[in-house]
């Protein structure tokens, strides 16, 4: 890569990046030919990885340019990790497998022990790379602080239940019309009573919540 062309392509990153993380991210797209592509908010995921079609050499990553920095690299680090997968095994592995989960354990430690994910984090960091449980509760409570740092944030609108005291009072955003009190947690669910009908149920933690004044 021409150094006019490597100037962009840093320039580029850092409308997404910490200014801090943009040359040892931009080190390793060079080294491994990534095309990378900022797309518009989608729905149905926040990144994607392609290995290099048809007797290519690039691979080719898409990153939802509407995700903070914070969440951008960790987007960014999951597609790095299919790549290094692909590198590693071709398609003889399972796209979330050990393997994959191995590479994106390191990569976000690497980038964590480089101060590149606000000190908050680490603690859930620490509970979801023991396993990389994918849309489990200790990635979503890893996201969530990550997510604070969205333009905008107001912090009552990202609380979930894990967030509340036994006992509190709170409507699921999804259902507002409901009002629920706390009042065991089982794992990584909670039974809660609906007040008005005075019906049992079981919410998942991580399940966005607007407490409600007693």
């Amino acid at each position: 890569m021409n150094e006019t062309i490597a100037q962009q392509y840093r320039e580029a990153l850092a409308r997404y990046l910490n200014a801090h993380v943009v040359e040892e991210v931009f080190a390793f797209m060079d080294a491994h030919c990534v095309n990378l592509h900022i797309t518009r908010d989608r729905k149905s995921k926040l990144g994607d990885y392609r290995w290099p079609q048809r007797g290519g050499t690039r691979h080719t990553i898409s990153i939802n340019g509407s995700l903070n920095p914070y969440m951008f690299l960790m987007v960014l680090l999951h597609e790095q990790a299919h790549l290094l997968t692909y590198e590693q095994h071709r398609t003889d592995v399972s796209p979330h497998g050990h393997e994959w989960q191995d590479n994106y354990r390191n990569l976000l430690w690497h980038y964590a022990e480089g101060g590149h994910f606000p000190p908050e984090s680490l603690a859930a960091l620490q509970r979801y790379t023991k396993q990389i449980p994918l849309y489990g509760p200790a990635g979503k409570e890893f996201e969530a602080i990550l997510h604070r740092y969205d333009p905008g944030y107001q912090e009552e609108q990202h609380l979930t239940l894990n967030d509340l005291p036994i006992g509190s009072t709170f409507r699921l955003q999804n259902k507002p019309d409901m009002l629920f009190q706390s009042i065991e947690k089982r794992r990584t669910r909670y039974r809660c009573i609906e007040l008005h009908s005075q019906t049992a149920y079981l919410v998942a933690g991580n399940a966005p919540v607007l407490p409600q004044e007693d």
